[in-house]
């Protein structure tokens, strides 16, 4: 009992004495705690036992642990355990620690960070924020690989020395070899990458990449040296030049600049690249080819929005041949957009678009002269009135659409002013939900050169008054004591319209993609804009039969008159239009099936088939289209085409497999299909992606494209893609670098 007094009582007098000592200097105190201490010759403090060292937030863990008072440091003979005021981890042993513990020199150093990744080598020497590491290995892998009797992680970056800077977090490596599956796979003198520890952005140079493009006997070669920079917070750069050479052909070199902004309220993004050949010899024209897509989305305040899209090339085809894997690649034509919303302007639900739209052809077949410039197209919705139980409402049109020449349905110039009250009154009586609705149209049309007939062009201004009446009611019902819960919903529907035809001196720019679906069956004007005005007079009529997991519909409709536009535009060859059906089943598998049948020919005229399926598995989603015409009593099969998907789950852990394709039931080929594997650990990913897509032009081929991606994460990925165009085009092998989100680790 006197023996435990007296060995606490000698701890305590040590641990005043440290604290008076430093104290005294000024410095930091320290904390000492342990089983045994005790004093040598040297009058060094000796802690043996379960012996700790605290000063902040650090910490020093050992069996023994020597304080040389005359040097101030802290000699570790033995294994001990360090962690800092950041929550990383150091294992070492045979080293020192000044008494602030900001220098250290220690062997066989094992290093945990705050993040799970680590470092490993022979011997560390810590200087303030800086740990040099010799013989250093590198992993942010905490999964381990067993090969043979060897385990390692999955991949691990070995550098002579390693520089680890806490403050900027940069790791710096010198003679640095890459490992994958502890095989060497790549090596490079000097590396410089952020440390894991590191949340912020800096500028520097990114890994540069070399291609190869193999064509017959000739062999070229392509080098990237990709820069970052990052200009503030909100602001980020990312430039590219490409330089090929070799094969016998000049040089040539390309440029690309990723730029992109956070905004308040917004953010903008802008792509340029451009083509060159400053190394030809006589060259007068430095500039070849270029492309600029730029996005620009803002809300200016709580009232108005407003974006901008532009997409513009100097050549037909250049973004396609840049960048096969964009969606602009595939669209009809590029455009610049600019487009500014307001909301609740002048009452709650209003609301205001201006929009300026600028077009541009972007297959070999179209005539740039002939595709319209919007400049402006002004619509305002008014917003709901109610009142008496009308719901009323307005919306103002105006637009000015102009192209160099006319075509033989467009007009070379046209403007519109349009107004649109729409009138809804509903009523609950007779068991049924009663619609009255009205739409009541004043238009005012200027049209330069529009061809009316045989080469024959006419001019002028038109007012058009248009208004159309509808009442439509629907009864849901349901059978006393029947077995499942069965919802039946007759449906009815009369519309007037005035019988004038829509007048060819009018040029129809809005009114251009219409279909006669279940959709628009109700509605009063079926075309999709009011450059036509629909002028049926007509009943429509439909049953619809619901249960908690399916869901079907049958409808059709009937013209009291000859002369309906829409309804002889959309192929209906007698009163009587085609029928139109659906069939949903909403269970765990989803099924869906839409139709329209021809009576009067008795065929199907078009079909579609969607299928979703969740399973443990994966995601399987199948669409079937058929779409036929009938000429001279003979069915001609225009369409039918299968789009089909599949997305497994994870197996093995790690691993994903998708593929997707269309395929053409009619020239019985694959237009379009990928095939994809994935893995994804903690720290390593592999992406490898098969895909071909068909062109429409002559000059572009098919493309097979074969991606193979490599993600390391706190480093970035680096993506290869073969491009296999034709017997005139090369074999690219260019490696990309690409930034991925670390939660694609994260969340294995």
């Amino acid at each position: 009992m006197n023996n435990n007094i007296s060995i606490n009582f000698i701890k305590y007098i040590i641990l005043i004495s440290i604290f008076l000592i430093t104290s005294n200097n000024n410095a930091k105190e320290i904390l000492i705690y342990a089983d045994s201490i005790t004093y040598d010759e040297k009058k060094n403090i000796i802690a043996k036992g379960n012996a700790k060292i605290f000063q902040d937030d650090q910490l020093i863990l050992s069996d023994l642990i020597i304080f040389n008072q005359a040097d101030e440091n802290i000699i570790l003979p033995s294994k001990f355990t360090f962690k800092d005021n950041k929550n990383n981890y150091f294992e070492g042993e045979n080293g020192y620690f000044s008494k602030n513990l900001k220098f250290a020199e220690f062997e066989n150093p094992k290093i945990m960070l705050n993040d799970g990744s680590r470092l490993i080598g022979n011997k560390i020497k810590r200087s303030g924020d800086i740990d040099i590491i010799s013989k250093g290995v590198y992993t942010p892998c905490k999964s381990r690989i067993k090969i043979g009797n060897f385990i390692c992680p999955t991949w691990q970056l070995e550098g002579e020395k390693i520089l680890h800077d806490n403050k900027n977090l940069f790791l710096y490596q010198k003679h640095s070899k890459m490992r994958v599956l502890n095989t060497p796979v790549f090596y490079i003198p000097y590396i410089v990458t952020p440390s894991p520890l590191r949340k912020d952005r800096k500028s520097g140079f990114l890994t540069p990449s070399v291609a190869l493009n193999f064509f017959d006997t000739k062999t070229s070669q392509s080098t990237s040296f990709p820069y970052y920079f990052n200009i503030d917070i909100d602001k980020e750069l990312l430039f590219t030049p490409i330089i090929n050479y070799g094969a016998g052909v000049d040089a040539s070199q390309r440029f690309a600049f990723d730029y992109n902004q956070i905004i308040s309220g917004g953010n903008f993004k802008s792509n340029l690249t451009f083509d060159s050949n400053f190394e030809n010899q006589n060259n007068n024209k430095w500039l070849t080819d270029a492309s600029l897509i730029t996005n620009y989305k803002k809300n200016i305040n709580k009232n108005y929005r407003i974006q901008i899209d532009s997409a513009l090339q100097t050549s037909k085809n250049y973004i396609q041949i840049t960048k096969p894997n964009d969606d602009l690649s595939y669209t009809n034509s590029l455009s610049t957009n600019i487009n500014l919303e307001g909301f609740n302007l002048h009452k709650k639900d209003d609301q205001l678009t201006i929009g300026l739209n600028f077009y541009q052809t972007n297959q070999e077949n179209e005539d740039n002269k002939i595709i319209p410039t919007v400049f402006p197209k002004i619509k305002y919705f008014s917003g709901y009135n109610k009142n008496n139980g009308n719901i009323t409402n307005s919306t103002y049109e105006f637009y000015n659409i102009f192209r160099e020449k006319s075509t033989n349905v467009h007009a070379k110039k046209q403007q519109k002013i349009s107004h649109k009250y729409n009138l809804n009154r509903e009523l609950i009586d007779y068991n049924s939900k009663i619609s009255i609705n009205a739409e009541i149209y004043n238009q005012i049309f200027n049209t330069e050169s529009k061809l009316v007939s045989d080469n024959k062009f006419t001019t002028g201004t038109y007012y058009r008054f248009f208004p159309i009446l509808g009442i439509r009611a629907e009864s849901p019902f349901k059978f006393k004591d029947h077995i499942s819960n069965v919802t039946f919903t007759p449906k009815v529907n009369l519309v007037v319209a005035p019988g004038i035809s829509n007048s060819n001196k009018l040029s129809n720019e809005d009114s251009t993609n219409n279909d006669f679906t279940i959709e628009n069956i109700y509605r009063l004007n079926r075309y999709t804009g009011n450059d036509k005005m629909d002028n049926s007079k007509r009943i429509s009529y439909g049953l619809s039969i619901n249960t908690l997991n399916f869901k079907s519909s049958l409808l059709q409709s009937y013209e009291f008159a000859d002369n309906s536009n829409f309804h002889i535009e959309q192929g209906n060859d007698d009163k009587a239009s085609d029928v139109l059906g659906a069939l949903e089943y909403l269970g765990r598998n989803k099924i869906s099936y839409n139709f329209r049948y021809d009576l009067n020919d008795s065929y199907v005229k078009k079909q579609s088939i969607d299928y979703k399926s969740s399973s443990k598995y994966g995601d399987i989603n199948v669409s079937y289209f058929d779409q036929n015409t009938e000429i001279n009593n003979i069915v001609n099969k225009d369409t039918e085409t299968i789009n089909y998907s599949f997305l497994s789950k994870k197996f093995s852990k790690f691993s994903k497999i998708n593929f997707s394709g269309l395929y053409d039931l009619k020239e019985e080929i694959n237009k379009e299909y990928t095939i994809g594997y994935s893995y994804f650990d903690d720290c390593f990913g592999i992406n490898l992606n098969f895909n071909r897509k068909s062109y429409e032009e002559e000059n572009l081929k098919p493309q097979d494209i074969l991606t193979l991606m490599f993600s390391f994460k706190n480093i970035g990925s680096y993506k290869s893609s073969n491009l296999l165009a034709s017997e005139n085009n090369t074999l690219d092998n260019d490696w990309e670098i690409i930034n991925i989100d670390d939660n694609e680790f994260e969340n294995n």
